[in-house]
This record gives structure tokens, sequence and C-alpha cells, in this order.
């Protein structure tokens, strides 16, 4: 097996158990089983656990850059922005997953504080991106609203992240992101 493919694959099956059963309910050996190693390998590649968790961070805030990118490119308008947006939570609700950063922020008092970094990191780049979107709306009049763009930013990622925890005890059908998605828009049209 390639080194970089055996790094990949210890990422992907380490962010499917931080997201199934959260960062301190997994250890090297249920990694190493998950992938069919030895616990030795993965040492190799991430010589602690917090440098795995430090990588997921990294990879997973590039596919927020990349994501963000595209939806930037492709939106026309910033309510088409904010709904794409909302589309790469109901991609993770559809997986029956929740998001790898709202899953390490419900351990953020027990992670390591370079870790703990990344998560608040990965947060505010979210809320910054809609909030940016929201402020942009409200200039070209596409939005009107009372509050504040970081306030609304801030409530929806917060929903969002909430939503898909709410999601998953109900099952990856549920409404609740849509609900989510129809009061924060309406909210940006009153």
């Amino acid at each position: 097996m390639d080194m970089n493919d055996t790094a990949t694959k210890l990422l992907d099956a380490a962010q499917v158990l931080v997201q199934n059963r959260g960062y301190n309910a997994f250890s090297y050996k249920d990694l190493a089983t998950t992938v069919g190693i030895r616990t030795a390998s993965i040492h190799y590649h991430f010589p602690a656990k917090v440098d795995l968790g430090k990588a997921l961070m990294a990879r997973y805030s590039d596919e927020l850059e990349q994501s963000l990118d595209e939806i930037d490119r492709k939106g026309r308008t910033n309510g088409a922005k904010l709904k794409r947006f909302i589309g790469l939570y109901r991609a993770t609700q559809e997986r029956g997953a929740i998001c790898l950063c709202g899953s390490l922020a419900s351990d953020l008092n027990t992670l390591p504080a370079e870790l703990q970094s990344d998560v608040t990191a990965y947060l505010d780049r979210s809320e910054a991106w809609v909030s940016e979107k929201i402020r942009d709306g409200i200039r070209s009049g596409e939005f009107s609203s009372s509050g504040t763009a970081a306030s609304i930013a801030s409530t929806l990622v917060a929903g969002l992240q909430g939503g898909l925890i709410l999601s998953r005890t109900r099952g990856s059908s549920s409404t609740v992101l849509n609900h989510i998605e129809r009061t924060v828009l309406a909210a940006l049209k009153t």
C-alpha cells in the first residue's frame, strides 16, 4: 500500500469515526482495525492523536475553502449562495453523519489546545463567509434585515450544526435543515 494512500485511508476512516463516535470515543486500535493495518503503522503517519486530529481539520478546512470558492463561482445571487452553503450540510445529513467540526466542537474542552484553535477557526471562517454573503445581499437590496449580518450568520451556522445532530436522532430524512433554510431566508426578506 502506498504511503500517501495509507494516510488518506487513515484520514477517511478517522473522519467517519469522529463523525459517528466523537474524537474521544475511538482509539488508534479502533482505527487500525477499521483500516486493516497495525497500530504502529498509524503512528508512522500520525505520531500522536492530536497530529491525526490536526490533519483531519486541515483537510476539512481545505474542503470548505474549495466548496466556498465553487459556491462563489456558481452562485448568481447571495440567496442562491446561502442555499448552496446549506446544501453542504444537507449532503452531510444524507450520509447520516454530523459535521466533523461540530463533532469535534462537542469535545472542545477535552481537545488539545492546538486542535481547539483549528475547530474555532473553521467555525469562524464559516460564519465570516455567510456574514459576507448577507452583507452583500443587504447592500445590493436582495436582502433586508433588522439584524446584523454577523448575528444572522452565527444563527445560521449554529442552526445547521444543531440541525445535523437533531436529524441524526430523527433519521436522515429529517426536515430540520429545510426548516432552518426557510426560516433564515424568510428573515432576510423582511
